[in-house]
């Protein structure tokens, strides 16, 4: 037995200390990336629960269950990818992230509920409404993955 680090330990001690000498720029960086990525993740996530709005409110209503199903399991399964691929991925987030994603991410599903009450009460699939409405909610979320963060 030898007291030497793994292979994979080594690489990573190595990556580290790369890093470190890099110093601010290596900082800056991993900053930058950590905002692209955020930015991706509650684009691609604002895109989804603004489509399924527009599902519930034009597939839904024609009472097709295995098309309620298939649409219902699509969606998803598109948000789980969504979320596990960033998980996987992410390996820093920017100064203020969470609050700023879990602030986005209320609201947005906030928007959602209030559209999904609205067409029960109302009853209405005009399209001139339900499409502006379900960009405005996805809008919330979306704006939250493109604020920068802040020192």
């Amino acid at each position: 037995m030898t007291n030497e680090p793994s292979y994979e330990s080594r690489h990573s001690l190595d990556e580290q200390l790369r890093a470190a000498e890099a110093g601010g720029s290596g900082g800056a960086r991993i900053s930058r990336s950590a905002d692209r990525a955020g930015a991706r993740y509650a684009a691609v996530m604002a895109g989804l629960m603004s489509l399924y709005l527009l599902v519930v409110a034009y597939v839904y209503p024609q009472d097709i269950l295995w098309l309620d199903m298939v649409a219902t399991a699509v969606f998803v399964a598109g948000m789980v990818v969504t979320c596990v691929r960033y998980g996987r991925r992410r390996r820093a987030s920017s100064l203020g992230w969470s609050k700023r994603y879990s602030v986005g991410s209320a609201l947005s599903t906030g928007l959602f509920g209030l559209g999904v009450a609205l067409l029960v009460l109302t009853d209405s699939r005009e399209t001139w409404l339900w499409v502006p409405y379900a960009v405005v909610t996805g809008l919330p979320l979306l704006v939250a993955g493109l604020i920068r963060g802040t020192r």
